[in-house]
């Protein structure tokens, strides 16, 4: 029952037993009856009081209050009916409904009064409980812990002490959610929990934030070597599985650590600079530390701006493309472009991948910004077609997030059909890390690709896994090797072996081969000797505009090889 309708409910009985209760009066008074009208209109009053009462703590679920309110209600019935004078009830009756029921009434209802009153503060002691805890590890929450903060900061203050502040994320542990379903993500955090109560001192404090986040105080602080030490432990504690169900598995952490006073004077800043100490050991693959530092506050102020502004810059549409021609190493003539995003910012000028990518990548933007150089890609290739020139085919890189959209297929082929370019004038690059990723799902959105005529490049190989199995499995047109490796070939006999190997592993899986990053004539030399068909690299041309390329398309231009 809703509280409006629970209202008119008791409002209705009570108008019903009043207006019972006069005309009952009224109809003994008119007939000149013999009744001691005053104390028959107070008890019945009583009576209508303690009825309301009693409906009221049924509805409140009070067995005891009710049990009272009945019996009272029955004792004051008795007691206003005992006034009519023309009505005689037996002496016992009196005695038990009277006396007794009302004795006993007012025991039930005092009895269910401070039940109530018991029960109120037992609620309250829970509602303060989940208001300033964690009910899942039992560990104090954001708000207990802001508050007990703030007492440790003035008590370090006055002891000129130091707090150490660890912010605590758990790495990867959306997978174990994902794979092993919440229950199993319960009982890993209530182990986390656990394990730093046996690793903290008395005189610290840890609270769990949300999700896989905890903080750990550390008081009384002389030297950062003591919060080194303990952040060490916590490592190393995380070393060991842990076992659900017989099924061992292990799982790291990422440890940010600001420091009081040296690192902020106040609760707010000292929590933000933390995170981003976290996030930082983050970036560097987990299960690892990091101090926080003015430099990476500067560093994610930058990003914040940078996302910002690529936002606007996807809205304004400032990113062109260069691009990169890929040359056949026995005829130097251009046999493909990659396309290579830039932004053309409209206070810094041109900005490469390097400043924007990454951050592209961290906030999603990097699908609509993927989206974007495919569809510039294929509206240069309509231009250029529109000109009567014969462009090259063009291979787009996309990333390992794009890749593995759910739409990536449907939204490729939207772009396709709405600048009208075939899907053979294109190629899309993703690199072996994102391809290795999901292999099922790998092999299945590649087949899809691959089958509407989109040749697929492999880029980066060497960089990642370097894997045979996948290599023979995946539908992948071109090998590309990693710059890294093309750097040394000529210097380093490691390098060359390297890559001799892996051209020679490429044809006999009947995949071409392409170098990137080829800049003398003694590496193409060492390529070509190698049966490398393929290379790109400033030899032959560095990233170039549009119109760049065009004037080499027109004028078909060849840079002659020296072998």
């Amino acid at each position: 029952m809703n509280n409006k309708n629970y209202k008119k409910n008791i409002m209705r009985i009570s108008i019903f037993f009043i207006s019972l209760f006069l005309l009952t009066t009224l109809i003994l008074v008119k007939n000149n009856l013999d009744i001691d009208t005053g104390d028959f209109i107070l008890e019945g009053i009583c009576f209508i009081m303690t009825t309301i009462g009693f409906i009221i703590s049924l509805e409140l679920k009070i067995k005891s209050l009710s049990f009272g309110c009945a019996i009272f209600a029955i004792s004051t019935l008795n007691d206003s009916l005992d006034e009519l004078k023309f009505i005689s009830f037996p002496e016992w009756q009196n005695l038990i409904f009277e006396k007794f029921f009302l004795v006993l009434g007012i025991i039930f209802i005092v009895y269910g009064f401070y039940k109530t009153i018991e029960e109120k503060n037992t609620f309250l002691k829970e509602l303060n409980y989940l208001a300033f805890s964690d009910p899942l590890t039992n560990l104090l929450n954001i708000r207990s812990l802001e508050n007990k903060m703030k007492l440790d900061i003035e008590k370090a203050s006055k002891n000129n002490t130091k707090l150490g502040i660890l912010f605590i994320d758990l790495d990867k542990f959306k997978l174990i959610n994902d794979s092993l379903g919440h229950s199993a993500g319960n009982y890993i955090l209530k182990e986390v929990a656990n394990r730093l109560k046996l690793i903290s001192r008395q005189n610290d404090t840890i609270a769990r934030l949300s999700g896989d986040e905890f903080i750990l105080i550390l008081n009384d602080i002389n030297q950062l070597n003591e919060i080194k030490n303990i952040v060490r432990k916590i490592i190393k504690i995380f070393k060991a599985p842990f076992i659900l169900k017989e099924t061992k598995f292990t799982i790291s952490c990422s440890i940010g650590i600001s420091v009081f006073p040296d690192n902020g004077n106040d609760v707010e800043t000292l929590f933000k600079h933390s995170d981003i100490a976290m996030y930082k050991a983050k970036e560097n693959h987990g299960n690892t530390y990091e101090f926080y530092n003015y430099k990476m506050s500067e560093q994610m102020d930058r990003n914040f701006e940078t996302e910002h502004r690529l936002n606007i810059a996807l809205e304004k549409k400032e990113f062109i493309l260069h691009y990169q021609p890929k040359v056949d190493i026995k005829t130097n003539e251009i046999t493909g472009l990659e396309a290579l995003v830039r932004w053309k910012h409209p206070e810094k000028g041109l900005v490469y991948p390097n400043d924007f990518i990454p951050i592209a990548e961290e906030t999603g933007l990097i699908r609509n910004l993927d989206e974007h150089i495919l569809q510039l890609s294929c509206l240069q290739i309509k231009e250029w077609l529109n000109k009567g020139l014969n462009p090259p085919n063009i291979s787009v890189n996309i990333s390992g997030k794009t890749f593995h959209e759910n739409d990536f297929v449907d939204r490729l082929e939207y772009i396709l059909e709405n600048t009208g370019v075939k899907s053979k004038s294109i190629s899309i690059e993703i690199t072996e890390t994102a391809a290795i990723k999901d292999k099922k799902y790998t092999y299945e959105i590649l087949e899809q690709i691959r089958s509407k005529g989109i040749k697929i490049l492999l880029d980066d190989f060497g960089k990642g896994y370097s894997s045979l199995s996948y290599l023979k499995e995946f539908p992948i047109d071109v090998l590309k090797i990693d710059k890294s490796f093309v750097d040394n070939i000529c210097s380093n006999n490691i390098d060359s072996s390297i890559t001799k190997v892996i051209i020679d592993m490429a044809k006999a899986l009947n995949l071409k081969v392409l170098a990137e990053g080829v800049e003398t004539e003694d590496q193409l030399r060492l390529l070509d000797n190698f049966n490398c068909e393929e290379y790109q690299g400033y030899l032959f041309s560095k990233p170039i505009d549009a119109d760049e390329i065009e004037i080499m398309l027109t004028k078909n231009i060849e840079k002659t090889k020296v072998i």
